[in-house]
């Protein structure tokens, strides 16, 4: 036989075998599972079952070397072996190959439960069921990977990961290529076979393994962002998130992406989590600020999104039209509380008029609670400046039921001075308080300023006093006006 015919014939068994193991039955694909364990003493089992009566056991231990060709076992560190069982329809195989003290190796091969010569039949055996072995296991892949890339570079390497059916295989070569040094197309070569892997912790693991090398490029982030978003699962994909705001490589433009995905998160706690990971690691611009805090208005839960808020509360790039997204984002709060809190937070900032308004509007709305009602207002008082707003403040203020927290504010207001026109609107707006004694303590409260006013304010202070029932009340009153 001439040797081009020994290489066709060669070639031919190998594509048999390919089709045999390769490229089984759908029903068998779905039977396939793999199972590895590696014990204390350094000794790693696995199992695969490819389908009915087409299974087989490997049991090793120490440094396994594979031939180039993968068609045999080269050497076995001192005190290791290497076994592998196959049973195929019935037929039971088995190599068994330990060092034999100078530097060589014994190999046995058995069929059923009989030694037979290990060559050629054990050689042609082990070679034939070796080539599914790389394919399903992990065993000499550092090698492997290391011998392609150094002779070939990362394509075929690639090309390998593509005929690799197992999660776990597939991550390790991933992860040994992605050691390598590799250009964007490389790396975006990568990130496309991540992105075909179904097991979501497998996907995560290298997404966070090499992020830093997924970040050295727009087009190669954008690739890395959008295999992200193809994660399932929350706790992964927010972990991988996580990790790549640490690494603070994303640019501006890919944080908008970012936010995309994080807005594809169902759990509120790990989107809570990766929002406020963004604001304790880097400082948005006040486009990306605002996408936080319209992502955050996706959150439910009133804990979560109150704390996200609030800790974006601390940029120093809100912009008025951040604020009014923030403001809007409370219609779905539905903790007075919670929302109580996170208005509090935002009075602490410099707020003009238009915004101060459409917050006035949300206390007035969407707060049921006289306390957390009258809280707000307060805080408002305390810290903004409410001249250029003091119709939409007042209507806020007579939404509070409670005489008592709704004194409490007008006194409040009363600690500053007011023109004419606002001081004579105030006092009108005393007149709905029910309580003699609320409505007399709040009358005294603002006597100094009214005292020496217009006879226009005066009158307005009177005008409100006649409401007052009580006389003794009412006295105290024009008492203190003297």
């Amino acid at each position: 036989m001439s040797q081009a015919s020994k290489i066709i014939i060669s070639f031919l068994v190998k594509l048999i075998v390919l089709a045999v193991f390769l490229i089984p039955s759908d029903s068998n694909a779905q039977r396939r599972s793999t199972s590895v364990n590696i014990n204390s003493n350094g000794k790693t089992t696995i199992s695969i079952k490819n389908g009915l009566g087409n299974n087989f056991a490997i049991e090793y231990k120490g440094e396994i070397e594979l031939a180039n060709d993968d068609s045999d076992i080269v050497s076995i560190s001192r005190g290791g072996y290497f076994e592998i069982k196959k049973t195929a329809f019935g037929s039971r195989r088995k190599v068994f190959i330990e060092p034999n003290g100078s530097g060589g190796l014994i190999k046995k091969y058995y069929t059923g439960g009989s030694q037979q010569s290990f060559d050629p039949e054990g050689k042609k055996w082990l070679s034939e069921v070796l080539f599914e072995v790389v394919r399903t296991t992990t065993l000499g892949a550092e090698k492997r990977v290391d011998r392609i890339y150094k002779k070939e570079g990362y394509y075929p390497v690639l090309k390998f990961v593509d005929e690799i059916s197992s999660d776990h295989v597939k991550s390790r070569y991933l992860k040994l290529l992605l050691e390598k040094k590799l250009d964007e197309r490389g790396l975006i070569g990568a990130l496309k076979r991540v992105a075909d892997i179904d097991s979501d912790h497998h996907k995560a693991e290298i997404l966070k393994h090499s992020s830093r090398a997924f970040l050295t490029s727009e087009a190669v982030t954008a690739s890395y962002i959008e295999t992200t978003g193809k994660i399932n699962s929350d706790h992964h994909k927010a972990e991988v998130l996580k990790r790549s705001i640490e690494d603070r490589a994303i640019s501006d433009n890919q944080m908008k992406a970012l936010f995309q995905i994080t807005d594809d998160i169902n759990s509120d706690h790990h989107k809570a989590s990766v929002l406020t990971k963004v604001l304790n690691s880097r400082t948005l611009n006040a486009e990306n600020t605002k996408l936080l805090i319209a992502t955050a208005n996706s959150i439910n839960s009133d804990h979560h999104k109150a704390n996200v808020l609030k800790r974006a509360l601390s940029s120093k790039e809100l912009s008025s039209s951040s604020y009014h997204t923030l403001i809007s984002s409370m219609d779905n709060i539905n903790s007075d509380h919670h929302m109580a809190s996170v208005f509090n937070e935002l009075l602490r900032n410099n707020l003009n008029d238009e915004a101060l308004a459409h917050l006035l509007k949300q206390v007035k709305q969407n707060i049921s609670s006289d306390m957390h009602q009258a809280t707000v207002l307060k805080k408002v008082v305390q810290e903004q400046d409410v001249k250029g707003v003091m119709d939409s403040f007042l209507s806020a203020l007579q939404s509070v039921n409670s005489d008592h927290h709704k004194a409490e504010v007008f006194k409040a207001l009363a600690r500053h001075s007011y023109s004419d026109n606002d001081l004579i609107s105030i006092l009108e707006t005393t007149k709905n308080i029910n309580s003699d004694h609320h409505h007399a303590e709040i009358l005294i409260a603002f006597a100094p300023m009214v005292r020496g006013k217009s006879e226009r304010v005066l009158d307005a202070y009177h005008d409100s006093s006649d409401a007052i029932s009580s006389d003794a009340h009412l006295g105290r009153t024009l008492k203190a006006l003297r």
